[in-house]
């Protein structure tokens, strides 16, 4: 329950706009284009179809979204942080609850337009979510237990999972439907990816004639090692040390802030790292 400590005001109110906007994009955007967005919300969408086929009844969108995801909650809360799941789990119930509760309105009969801006705003939620160390549920939770607890990989499996949703509900509905939320998943995961940065990484390289020093205040607020090299800087002859480490992308502000206050002379060079390969410490979900 120590997790549960760390949540604080902000991460609630972050996570109550996030789920507001996904719910608007569901509301506004989605339903009335006839959209199939990725994930349990295009598992709910499906199912209701179905029922609704054979039984010609109707189950809110609400409901299903949430039944779902509680569902895949019991599958992983025992290993995934507290404060992510409690936070995720808000966004789903706010998300389901605010689709219930808002009302329908029309900005554009544009299915392109509405695929679009659909997405953005989807994209905005999640990625509030995602800044206030939850989530947007649903497939989310499957893709972190495997990556983070059984270190497989899982978001290339995902990405087939959203395209076998799609060929089923072209093949069952309509494939211009089909197509239009293409658009709409592809635009809401480019914001996605664009404002997430948890698993962006970046290399450091810091020169500095304070190693041991620089490299304690850094472990201060990191886990991740670092390998050192003696050299001379030339235009002055004295003694440097280029340490070189890899980190991820959101832990940046907190390093460099360390390593400023160790040594505030110190030579800091960040740039972008597109693979690795071999062991790397993931910072584990709170």
């Amino acid at each position: 329950m120590e997790n549960l400590k760390l949540i604080k005001p902000k991460h609630l109110i972050g996570v109550a706009v996030g789920a507001l906007f996904s719910a608007i994009a569901i509301k506004s955007f989605v339903q009335p284009a006839n959209l199939v967005p990725a994930g349990v919300g295009g598992v709910s969408i499906i199912l209701i179809e179905e029922f609704k086929i054979a039984s010609g009844i109707t189950i809110p969108y609400g409901f299903m979204f949430l039944g779902i995801n509680i569902i895949l909650l019991l599958f992983v809360y025992k290993k995934l942080g507290k404060k992510f799941l409690a936070l995720s789990f808000l966004h789903v119930f706010l998300t389901s609850f605010f689709v219930e509760a808002l009302p329908q309105f029309h900005i554009t009969q544009d299915p392109i337009l509405m695929a679009v801006f659909g997405g953005v705003l989807n994209g905005i939620g999640s990625s509030f979510a995602l800044r206030m160390s939850g989530s947007a549920g649903g497939t989310d939770f499957i893709a972190i237990y495997f990556s983070m607890v059984k270190n497989k990989p899982m978001w290339d499996r995902i990405m087939y999972f959203n395209v076998a949703l799609l060929v089923y509900y072209g093949w069952r509905f309509q494939w211009e439907f089909a197509l239009y939320s293409i658009l709409y998943q592809v635009v809401s995961t480019k914001v996605i990816e664009t404002y997430h940065n948890r698993y962006k990484l970046s290399s450091l390289r810091i020169i500095t004639g304070h190693p041991e020093d620089v490299s304690n205040a850094v472990f201060q607020v990191t886990r991740h090692g670092i390998t050192k090299l003696d050299g001379i800087g030339v235009f002055k002859h004295q003694y440097k040390a280029m340490l070189y480490m890899v980190v991820n992308e959101f832990e940046l502000k907190s390093i460099v802030d360390s390593i400023k206050a160790a040594d505030p002379k110190a030579f800091i060079e960040i740039s972008s790292v597109e693979r690795i390969e071999g062991n790397y410490r993931q910072k584990p979900l709170e």
